[in-house]
């Protein structure tokens, strides 16, 4: 099993109960029309051809031959390497992604389970676009990752541990962010931002929970032209480099860890190796030819090394056959990574996470 680090120590139910307390699930929401199975499988899957932010983000910007490499390369991908071979997470503790159009969807009240945590766009009782069949992936108490995305008008609705009352239709969440699919889909760091929940996202990094996802569309099309996500046991705390806009902290009473990559850092995989001559899967091929010209960017704290891919039911169904959590696995073990990979110049790091985010 994927297990994330970012999971919340409170079980999600206990939370919904709170929320209802607090505030107002148990007002009535009008029911929803029943989905229809053309809805569901038109949710499933992004437009061919489509990819979020702008053509200048980090997110889609190549790697140039000549980028600088960290001096302390070594050493980090040394790190780095030595928890575990590279697999996708899929189903457990990825993104369930409905792809939606927004002014026909129905709009359902959105609540935070804890005051004052919540994120841009999403003050308690927001109303945001949410379909009947938006399902987010994992058990109760899983990150429950969860983004409602609207290609053509450029936004995203995500959440983390996102529950949908079954009685009033509304939606409760530990925390919930708006994102701006037409910009870079980089906040700005949370010590310059005028409130720290505008640099927020339901990951520890600040990263969109759309930013570096695995596609079916892309896989489908034979390429991906984005830096990938990607997480792993031992991240950096207390320092991040942008794109990210907040740091991991350790957990309280434990030592924080100064020598792992920290949020934000970008990884490659060095562009001469030949991945064509290999035994990869040709899915997995599209994934690690992503990894030579984009590289992958650390977003979040796990229980093994992965990148993350769509991972709504319907996206499960049309995984089948197509790409496997362990796909990359056998290839991407921790001695090839560790000869094979290297950190671009991690640039500015930045301090820490706000005291209320602590």
């Amino acid at each position: 099993m994927l297990k994330s680090g970012s999971k919340l120590a409170v079980a999600l139910s206990v939370l919904a109960v709170a929320a209802c307390a607090q505030t107002g699930f148990d007002t009535k929401s009008a029911p929803a029309a029943a989905p229809t199975p053309a809805e569901i499988a038109a949710a499933a899957e992004a437009p061919a051809g489509w990819r979020p932010f702008s053509a200048d983000s980090p997110w889609n910007t190549k790697i140039p031959a000549d980028a600088t490499i960290d001096p302390l390369s070594e050493v980090l991908i040394e790190d780095f390497a030595s928890h575990s071979s590279l697999a996708i997470n899929m189903p457990l503790y990825s993104v369930a992604t409905y792809y939606i159009d927004s002014a026909k969807t129905p709009k359902k009240k959105v609540f935070p389970y804890f005051e004052g945590y919540y994120g841009r766009g999403f003050e308690p009782g927001t109303r945001i676009p949410a379909p009947a069949f938006a399902v987010p992936p994992g058990p109760e108490g899983s990150t429950a990752y969860l983004a409602m995305i609207d290609p053509a008008a450029g936004r995203a609705w995500e959440m983390k541990q996102g529950a949908q009352d079954p009685e009033t239709g509304y939606w409760g969440t530990s925390f919930g962010a708006e994102a701006d699919l037409t910009g870079t889909g980089v906040a700005a760091p949370w010590m310059t931002a005028p409130d720290a929940n505008l640099s927020a996202s339901p990951r520890p990094s600040g990263v969109p929970l759309i930013a570096g996802l695995i596609r079916i569309d892309e896989i489908k099309a034979g390429r991906i032209d984005h830096a990938l996500a990607i997480a792993y046991p031992a991240p950096r705390t207390g320092s991040f480099v942008s794109p990210a806009s907040m740091a991991l902290e350790a957990p309280e009473g434990a030592e924080p860890n100064l020598v792992g990559l920290p949020m934000g850092a970008r990884i490659q995989l060095d562009p001469a190796y030949d991945i064509e001559n290999t035994n990869l899967t040709p899915a997995a091929k599209v994934i690690a030819r992503a990894l030579q010209e984009y590289g992958a960017i650390v977003v979040d704290q796990t229980g093994s090394t992965v990148l993350f891919a769509e991972s709504a039911p319907a996206q499960l169904e049309a995984w089948q056959g197509l790409l496997a959590p362990a796909d990359l696995s056998l290839l991407f073990t921790e001695d090839m990574m560790g000869r094979n990979f290297r950190v671009l110049k991690l640039g500015e790091q930045m301090p820490g996470r706000p005291e209320a985010w602590r």
